[in-house]
């Protein structure tokens, strides 16, 4: 079921919300200030496993109960897997009880500008989670300290969320198979000390270094960071002070197949030809200086990408009857 701009709807009760009902998505109802009023029972039927909030400025509860704190047998009644909040400005913070969704698989929280959440207050669901993404909330402020203990999270993004978003000292969860990070210094410093090599099952990495202005190179050399052999996908982009690409950081990647960078104007040198084999696809954008490198016959930069299948530099594919 989905309902929009229903501005007369502020909650649902025992006997309007569809019992059979597994996917809910609702959008720009600013009145609405909570899913389920004071008639809800754990002794009530309730199959929702998907629900979607985009756009609805009130603030949001499951249930009316929550203001009283008194909601825990509520939750023994939702099986949610997916929990969605979104383009809310007015949200500040998140239901209580998060921790007692056994079934909750993903949590997106995207645009809510004013969302500050604790997690130690509000609990956090442990069990079976597989997705946890935040993008353009910028006054967030910390990652679940259990977060590393996550053993089913393989999805995890942390975008644009203000330059003061941090990572626990625990360190990351090791299962993950795909990270994202995006104007995020603190996380991106604390992931270089603890080790990306540590994720032993990574395929998809993507980065965006907007405030990093001390790295020079990645991965970092004078730290010798390598990069987990599972990658398939790199995107590495917006580090404005990023010179050039760490060979010994990419040895052991036989899986890399696609190799996405953009935005780094000072980047003047790839990693070794000899790490590059495996790469279907090299995508170039805005970087002035390796763009002028890679298009030149006789240079260094155009040798270690003429055997790629596929290389997009600035939208024209490059192939060697277009290099000068």
């Amino acid at each position: 079921m989905e309902l929009g701009r229903c501005q007369s709807l502020v909650s649902f009760t025992e006997s309007t919300f569809p019992p059979a009902l597994k996917e809910l998505r609702i959008w720009s109802c600013d009145n609405l200030q909570y899913l389920f009023d004071q008639s809800m029972s754990s002794s009530n039927t309730c199959l929702l496993e998907h629900l979607k909030i985009t756009g609805c400025q009130s603030p949001i509860w499951l249930s009316s109960r929550e203001l009283e704190c008194v909601a825990q047998d509520l939750y023994e009644i939702i099986d949610l897997e997916i929990f969605k909040v979104a383009d809310s400005k007015n949200i500040k913070s998140l239901p209580r009880g998060l921790d007692k969704l056994n079934h909750l698989l993903e949590i997106y929280l995207h645009n809510c500008l004013n969302l500050v959440v604790c997690f130690d207050e509000i609990g956090f669901p442990t069990a079976n989670l597989k997705v946890f993404e935040i993008e353009h909330c910028e006054n967030f402020g910390t990652i679940p300290k259990c977060i590393n203990n996550f053993t089913s999270l393989q999805e995890l993004k942390v975008w644009n969320c203000g330059a003061d978003i941090s990572f626990p000292e625990e360190g990351f969860p090791t299962n993950l198979a795909s990270l994202g990070i995006s104007g995020a210094p603190k996380i991106y410093s604390s992931l270089v000390e603890w080790g990306l090599h540590r994720l032993t099952s990574l395929q998809q990495l993507e980065i965006s270094g907007e405030e990093c202005s001390n790295v020079a190179s990645f991965p970092e050399e004078g730290i010798g960071m390598a990069l987990p052999p599972p990658l398939i996908s790199i995107t590495i982009r917006n580090f404005k002070n990023l010179e050039f690409m760490c060979s010994k950081g990419f040895q052991h990647l036989t899986s890399l197949d696609e190799l996405y960078i953009s935005d780094c104007p000072k980047l003047t040198s790839l990693p070794a030809k000899d790490m590059l084999l495996s790469l279907g696809r090299i995508f170039v954008n805005r970087c002035p200086l390796l763009k002028e490198e890679c298009t030149r016959l006789k240079e260094r930069e155009w040798s270690k990408i003429s055997h790629i299948p596929f290389a997009l530099i600035d939208g024209k594919v490059l192939t060697p009857r277009e290099v000068d």
